[in-house]
């Protein structure tokens, strides 16, 4: 299946089935992450980072993908853009606790 894909380091075969995933559902956030994922595993930086910012355009307050989109760009050699994302990273985890604290 796609996660023993994705698991398995086999990450053409988990793109492809991501793309299946995306072509029926295409704001399928956690398809659009993994898919970022197995593009970052590729070393195909820019890939990832469009599905990264797809993630945070449908869910701004996914830390993992600003983590992950901030690694694509420190990949890159953009660490200015790599340090914004893993302080926004930080900031949407910090504001996530304090509402799961806050919760009754």
């Amino acid at each position: 299946g796609i996660n023993a894909e994705y698991m398995g380091g086999m990450y053409d075969y988990a793109i492809q089935d991501y793309n299946t995933v995306l072509s029926l559902d295409p704001d399928n956030v956690h398809a659009l992450h993994n898919r970022g994922i197995s593009f970052d595993k590729k070393e195909e930086y820019q890939h990832a980072i469009a599905d990264f910012s797809r993630v945070l355009e449908l869910d701004p307050s996914n830390a993992n993908a600003y983590l992950n989109r901030g690694s694509a760009y420190d990949s890159l050699g953009d660490f200015d853009a790599a340090i914004r994302d893993y302080s926004a990273a930080l900031v949407v985890d910090t504001e996530r606790q304090g509402a799961d604290v806050a919760a009754p």
